[in-house]
């Protein structure tokens, strides 16, 4: 059989060059609920952060006491903020534990998701306390959320990209679920600039607790939907953070009308039921263990990023590369019931981390 020749053509020339001149970008995001990531400083108008103040300026206070009493019925946490010695030196040993996961992370984050901090210096601090060569160059704590809402803890985000335009917060409408749910912690939107020039949007969230209602995590996602919807269709957004949804809610037909309704995706291990891996642990009430792990950590990606889905944007998100990070044995132990479980960081030792794993996922040039 004779082989026709082949007419390269100058067209076809121009096509595979432009290709070839295209540069690959890979980005990693995390999201690393970073548990009450408080500074030593009294905040007078917050009385929410009485708790995290060294042992001394408690004792000094006479009606510190009675405060912390008056601010929850519960008694661990009224002890806690009673006796625990919040010092320059615990919050030292914080920052180091934090630091030793984000730097052990591979590959290591171009953008962090963090809930739980209290102010933009804290946040600095974290920053600081991390290699120079490793230190991200755009940091967003807009300290918004109110502090008669969460004792004023917020959701921060960090990065190695600039910011192609302002940060902003987007309090949460609760609207006739006002007082049944109280308040909760603004959702944070940082608009990025990518490698390319694009823009990709990051929503930073911490939802109402398991505590709280379904209704309410129900009416903080109508929150992050609207705010996604206010952006032009084929905008590139990720949101991630703590959702706090357990893995009975992200199976649930609720959670899927909203990620249908939202346009969003979302990794398939989130909505794959009660079993590991997951991020922390849920106490299931009814049948089934008391130690049940869920993803109440993770990322929503618009529908444009999707690989399966055309686009003109050129980036996408590996749903596939979505994964919990372990990089120390200080972030796991077991109880005395032989559970493995997180392990939050304990003020008396400098011991653990955060009650919740970090999550990653990796965005990618088609």
């Amino acid at each position: 059989m004779k082989l026709r020749p082949v007419a390269i053509t100058a067209a076809f020339i121009a096509i595979v060059s432009a290709a070839s001149a295209q540069e690959f970008h890979r980005l990693t995001v995390m999201a690393f609920n970073v548990e009450n990531l408080f500074d030593a400083e009294d905040d007078p108008d917050n009385t929410g952060d009485d708790t995290y103040l060294p042992l001394a300026v408690k004792q000094a206070d006479p009606d510190h006491e009675a405060n912390c009493l008056a601010n929850t019925d519960i008694d661990f946490y009224a002890q806690q903020c009673i006796n625990l010695d919040w010092s320059e030196a615990v919050i030292d040993q914080k920052l180091t534990a934090l630091a030793s996961v984000i730097v052990a992370a591979a590959p290591y984050p171009d953008i962090l998701i963090m809930p739980e901090t209290e102010n933009p210096a804290i946040v600095a601090r974290l920053n600081d306390t991390l290699p120079a060569e490793l230190q991200f160059q755009t940091l967003v704590q807009l300290d918004s959320t109110s502090v008669t809402s969460d004792r004023g803890i917020d959701v921060a985000i960090a990065s190695r990209l600039p910011l192609a335009a302002a940060a902003i917060a987007h309090p949460v409408d609760f609207g006739a679920n006002t007082e049944l749910c109280g308040g909760t912690r603004d959702i944070i939107e940082a608009p990025l600039t990518l490698p390319d020039g694009k823009v990709l949007h990051v929503f930073g969230v911490h939802l109402p607790s398991g505590g709280n209602p379904l209704t309410c995590r129900e009416n903080a996602m109508q929150t992050l939907i609207a705010a996604r919807s206010a952006l032009p269709q084929d905008a590139l957004v990720i949101a991630g953070g703590d959702f706090n949804l357990n893995c009975s809610e992200t199976r649930g037909d609720l959670f899927q009308r909203m990620v249908q309704f939202g346009k969003w995706g979302v990794p398939p291990e989130v909505t794959s039921g009660c079993t590991e891996p997951g991020t922390s642990k849920h106490r299931e009430r009814g049948f089934g263990t008391w130690f049940t792990w869920s993803f109440l950590d993770f990322f929503l990606v618009s529908e444009n990023m999707l690989s399966e889905q055309r686009s003109m944007s050129g980036w996408f998100a590996n749903l596939g590369s979505f994964r919990t990070v372990v990089t120390s044995g200080e972030q796991i132990e077991a109880n005395g019931e032989g559970f493995v479980s997180t392990k939050r960081f304990n003020p008396e030792d400098g011991t653990g981390v955060s009650d919740h794993l970090p999550v990653m996922i990796e965005l990618v040039t088609r």
